[in-house]
């Protein structure tokens, strides 16, 4: 009876060994997720860094910077790619601020520039000139005590009416504004750009068709620029072909000559170029007249 009641050899035997084998398996799998809550997920991964900007991007956020760099290239705008160089610097610079008056009138500067080329068809001088104006308008608009705005208005509005023709201008009411701007701007700064002003009053009373033309004041006004620069080459040049257009030839050649006289870079280099070149032709053409 009491043989009959212990449990058989064999089945401790596997008892045993089962419970041995579940501690093992249990370890193994303790050990498992040990191992994977230490390693970082994927999903847990912390964010990548941004990007650092480029150089452009940074240079595009610093609008300081690309109008130094727009004015820079400017300088030097007959070298080849400069005048480009200045363009893109305030696209970008427009980009970033569109309505700032520093960025409006370095533009409409720009468009002058284009329009007062020589050798544009009128047409296009009209139609850069016209674009040059509207941009210096809203300088003014944005910041009226800024000399800039006033005068690259009447420096696009000078060059859209002799794109068009002088009378269709005049039929235009451009007369009076051009007065007005350009008074504005003298009262503002009269000695700015070294006698622009008075350059620009000269012209003025010269393009103006009769009864409104009037060489007194032309000549009074171009003297008066060549007083405060008296190395202004296109103060010279149209002083010649004012006393071209008066009939004393002798003096017209000495104010082309005297255009010539000093090498480009006296006060602004491209520009002194471009108007030593239209001495240079106005010369040529007197010359073949002999």
């Amino acid at each position: 009876m009491g043989d009959s009641a212990r449990p058989p050899l064999k089945g401790v035997v596997r008892t045993v060994r089962f419970r041995a084998m579940l501690r093992s398996v249990i370890a193994t799998l303790l050990v498992l997720s040990a191992a994977l809550a230490a390693e970082p997920s994927a999903a847990a991964a912390p964010p990548a860094a941004p990007a650092a900007p480029t150089e452009a991007a940074a240079e595009a956020a610093d609008l300081p910077a690309l109008l130094a760099r727009a004015d820079a290239a400017f300088a030097v705008r007959d070298e080849p790619g400069q005048l480009e160089a200045s363009r893109r610097a305030l696209d970008a610079a427009a980009r970033l601020a569109p309505d700032d008056a520093a960025v409006l009138w370095r533009q409409a500067r720009h468009d002058v520039w284009l329009a007062e080329d020589p050798s544009i068809p009128d047409r296009q001088k009209s139609e850069v000139g016209k674009r040059a104006w509207e941009l210096a308008e809203r300088a003014l608009a944005r910041d009226p005590n800024r000399v800039e705005g006033w005068f690259y208005a009447v420096s696009g509005m000078g060059n859209y009416s002799l794109g068009i023709g002088i009378l269709s201008a005049l039929a235009q009411g451009i007369e009076g504004k051009f007065k007005d701007r350009l008074g504005r701007a003298e009262r503002l700064d009269p000695g700015f750009l070294a006698g622009g002003i008075q350059v620009a009053w000269g012209r003025f009373w010269f393009k103006l068709p009769w009864p409104k033309h009037d060489a007194r004041k032309s000549m009074q006004a171009l003297r008066a620029a060549l007083v405060r620069n008296p190395d202004s080459v296109r103060a010279h040049v149209y002083l010649a072909d004012l006393l071209l257009d008066e009939g004393e030839k002798a003096a017209a050649l000495e104010e082309y000559q005297a255009a010539l006289r000093e090498p480009p870079g006296r006060y602004d280099a491209p520009e002194e170029r471009r108007w030593q070149a239209v001495a240079r032709a106005s010369l040529e053409q007197l010359d073949r007249k002999r």
